[in-house]
């Protein structure tokens, strides 16, 4: 190697020196930057095919210098921690990116007047809902989702994430039409002893609304019940009168025509009739499901019995109804498995969507963006989305309330920043050298 030789493989050596520095300093500012993946440096060396005065076999002036190339780990999982504070916070346990997008520009109010077209991939999961109802992280990004609603069946595996707005309306009510009920009457009661069961059901206006069962033995195996429905129209059905034999219900009749469904002789297999009551707000069917004659039904319990008790009150009593009262937006939140969840001033919650995690055949060959963001390159490959799981399936899963840390280790960071100091001190010193040895030898031919 001659000495210009020399003089450019270690002005090499001092450029792949200072951008294996510049990784460093990257890594190190970024070290507590949520999402963000360490870039490593690989230096390979340059070659000469030509031999020049030297040995063939030996090659010794093929050696030309050294290239420093930025080793992108986008695939590496960092540690995740809890964050407690946020509902709206995910982390990536996995391969998977989260897909979001980037607006072109806001109005006045903050709302997006438009989004690019270009699909972004993070890992920076602390997302927060701002006042256009969209989750945005720290760096501006707005997340991708699927929307889906309780009820609709949607296809994930042929899914595309989409802009995704929160719904922040209030949830309606669910009217009343089911009050399922299962009782055992004490055998041993007096004539003329009352038992009470009561429940709110839920009007049209999502009002809870007084509902009553109430027995009274009128003679040795026979009972009658009324339903209450105080400050209703009307406010009173029955009564229905039961006999028993050995235990079960043998007959049932009335005489009331607002009750439907009672056989008025012997009772089938199941017990299921139904009123019609208008708490203001219109007629609402409630059918009355007291589940399967003397068979264990939906409540666990038999419908209903007639067996003494030590204390002659009534045992076995279970009592639910299917409405539900509607209720303020409160927060939105997530689950493992990426649904996004309403909830609800009244402890309801309702899906909203859907978060997929988006994968590449070659992760690491992403185009690294600002903000911990990348898109899609000829060498990463198309994007494949799948939805989170905890299984092998190619994405990963989410951890909720949580967010992954940057995967830079700052020892090692320091430890490589003494190696790259000593190795660019080093190649100055070669400079130095040849620059020597070629004054050297102008001043011999002198």
């Amino acid at each position: 190697m001659t000495f210009f030789g020399a003089l450019g493989t270690a002005v090499q050596g001092i450029t792949a020196q200072a951008t294996a520095i510049g990784h460093i300093s990257d890594n190190v500012a970024n070290a507590s930057t949520i999402g963000y993946k360490q870039v490593n440096t690989l230096f390979s060396d340059l070659m000469n095919n030509k031999v020049i005065g030297d040995s063939g076999i030996i090659d010794s002036n093929k050696h030309m210098g050294v290239l420093a190339t930025a080793d992108f780990g986008n695939r590496r999982q960092g540690s995740i921690v809890r964050d407690l504070s946020s509902t709206t916070s995910i982390a990536v346990n996995g391969d998977g990116f989260i897909p979001v997008s980037r607006a072109t520009g806001f109005d006045a109010t903050r709302q997006p007047t438009g989004f690019e077209d270009t699909t972004y991939y993070t890992r920076l999961g602390d997302f927060h809902l701002e006042t256009s109802n969209r989750l945005v992280n720290s760096a501006g990004f707005f997340l991708q989702a699927v929307t889906a609603q309780a009820g609709q069946t949607v296809n994930l595996n042929n899914a595309t994430p989409e802009d995704f707005v929160v719904d922040t309306r209030p949830i309606a009510a669910v009217p009343t039409t089911t009050v399922g009920y299962s009782v055992n009457l004490p055998a041993t009661a007096l004539a003329g002893k009352e038992i009470v069961n009561g429940i709110g059901v839920i009007d049209a206006e999502s009002n809870e609304q007084n509902f009553q069962l109430i027995w009274r033995k009128t003679a040795a195996d026979t009972w009658d019940l009324n339903i209450n429905t105080a400050q209703a129209t009307p406010n009173n059905f029955g009564p229905i009168t039961f006999t028993f034999a050995n235990g079960l219900p043998t007959t049932m009749t009335t005489t009331d025509p607002n009750v439907t469904g009672v056989p008025n002789g012997a009772v089938g297999t199941t017990i299921n009739f139904g009123v019609n009551v208008d708490y203001g707000s219109g007629a609402q069917a409630i059918n009355i499901d007291m589940g399967t004659v003397g068979v264990i039904g939906p409540t666990s319990l038999p419908s209903l019995t007639q067996y003494a008790g030590e204390d002659r009150e009534a045992s076995n009593i279970s009592i639910n109804q299917n409405g539900l009262r509607g209720g303020e937006f409160k927060y939105v939140s997530f689950e493992d498995d990426g649904r996004i969840m309403y909830n609800y001033a009244n402890g309801r919650t309702a899906i909203g969507g859907v978060v997929m995690l988006a994968n590449f055949r070659e992760p690491d060959r992403l185009e690294r963006l600002d903000g911990t963001t990348f898109t899609e390159s000829a060498a990463s490959g198309e994007v494949a989305f799948g939805q989170p799981t905890s299984g092998n399936n190619g994405v990963g899963g989410l951890v909720t309330s949580a967010l992954e840390q940057s995967t830079v280790d700052i020892a090692d960071q320091m430890t490589k920043l003494m190696v790259a100091q000593q190795a660019y001190s080093m190649n100055g010193q070669v400079i130095s050298a040849a620059d020597s040895m070629l004054s050297r030898a102008v001043d011999m031919k002198r």
